[in-house]
């Protein structure tokens, strides 16, 4: 970026935060902030920061023949991208934070699109398990980290039967720890790329080394990666 571009970037900042604007747009997308949105959430999308790691990543590896497979919707940004790409029946995408839905689908009709969202933490087993929600809601968790965080139950979907049932060939992974219970009993069948986040907030340099060394021993090796935690994978 060059210094004039940079001094633009932080303009933009500065006049989105005085006049607070309802919905910006990142690569094309359009974003309605929600009122669940925190400060710190606004801001990050107000710079345009908000999965901006993620978002390169994609734009830089996404092909009209890939199958998409996100666990960890957000506000809908990266799956919105891909379906307005390659189309809304190669996307399918999970988001666990009940209170995110109506946002998640505002978002999508902003930009006429339609993935396949199920509304859900993905799992080991079919079933129900506890989630706690942050007041970020980036740091809601099935592990109870963040500060005031309050569990609630939602349904479980089979992680392993749902990649059997979509077949994808890229999987984004971002689920605020969730990615060290995950790669223990991850069947990855034909996936051939992937984008994960790996939350040192969360988890220990111990258990981050183990989610890396479970997916070098499954055949993906490191391709790109953003700062210490957003990585990107092929095989």
């Amino acid at each position: 970026m060059n210094y004039l571009s940079e001094k633009m970037n932080i303009f933009k900042f500065y006049l989105r935060k005085l006049l607070r604007p309802g919905i910006i747009e990142i690569e094309g997308i359009k974003i309605k902030i929600p009122k669940i949105a925190s400060d710190t959430i606004r801001y990050a999308l107000y710079k345009e920061s908000y999965e901006s790691a993620e978002l390169k990543f994609v734009k830089n590896n996404l092909n009209q023949d890939d199958v998409i497979m996100e666990v960890g919707t957000g506000l809908g940004l990266l799956s919105a991208y891909c379906a307005k790409n390659i189309g809304d029946h190669k996307v399918f995408t999970f988001e666990a934070h009940p209170f995110l839905e109506t946002a998640i689908k505002e978002n999508y009709a902003l930009n006429h699109v339609a993935p396949n969202l199920e509304m859900c933490l993905v799992g080991q087993n079919t079933g129900y398990g506890t989630f706690y929600l942050g007041r970020d809601f980036w740091s809601s968790s099935i592990y109870n980290k963040a500060q005031g965080a309050e569990s609630i139950k939602v349904p479980v979907v089979s992680f392993n039967k749902k990649v059997r049932e979509i077949n994808p060939t890229f999987l984004f992974l971002d689920i605020e720890g969730g990615e060290y219970e995950l790669v223990n009993y991850a069947d990855f069948y034909n996936i051939k790329k992937l984008l994960i986040e790996l939350h040192s907030w969360i988890l220990s340099p111990e258990q981050i080394q183990f989610v890396k060394e479970c997916l070098f021993s499954k055949g993906f090796h490191r391709v790109d990666a953003s700062g210490t935690e957003e990585f990107y994978f092929e095989r």
